[in-house]
């Protein structure tokens, strides 16, 4: 089974994120985390198949724990969410080993159910 986790700050976009989610995609076991601290925490040594984090998150910030997640987990795949769509977002996320990019305001599910449901199955 795919395992995921949720890394957001604002408590309300995680909950709102995580039920739609779970509503689309059911056969994903979500956790969620408030902050990269959290996240680490909750992996500690077993990581999911999957990471959706928020780029702007107090202490380690989503861009630093996508960068020790894929040096100490390489197969794992990560998702940025944020509110800001600008290029060079997008290009520090990819030099982070961000595998996709998704503006919150303007969340296209289709292709959050397409990269979710593309995990190889080798990963889960």
């Amino acid at each position: 089974m795919l395992r995921a986790l949720i890394v957001e700050d604002n408590r309300f976009f995680r909950e709102a994120f995580k039920t739609s989610l779970q509503e689309r995609v059911p056969s994903v076991i979500i956790e969620a985390a408030g902050s990269g601290e959290e996240a680490l925490q909750k992996i500690d040594g077993a990581p999911p198949d999957l990471i959706f984090t928020d780029m702007r998150l107090a202490g380690m910030n989503g861009l630093e724990l996508a960068k020790k997640m894929k040096k100490d987990f390489p197969g794992i795949r990560i998702a940025m969410l944020t509110g800001y769509d600008f290029p060079e977002y997008r290009r520090v996320a990819s030099q982070h080993g961000m595998d996709r990019f998704f503006v919150k305001d303007s969340l296209d599910w289709k292709e959050i159910e397409e990269f979710v449901q593309d995990i190889p199955k080798n990963n889960r």
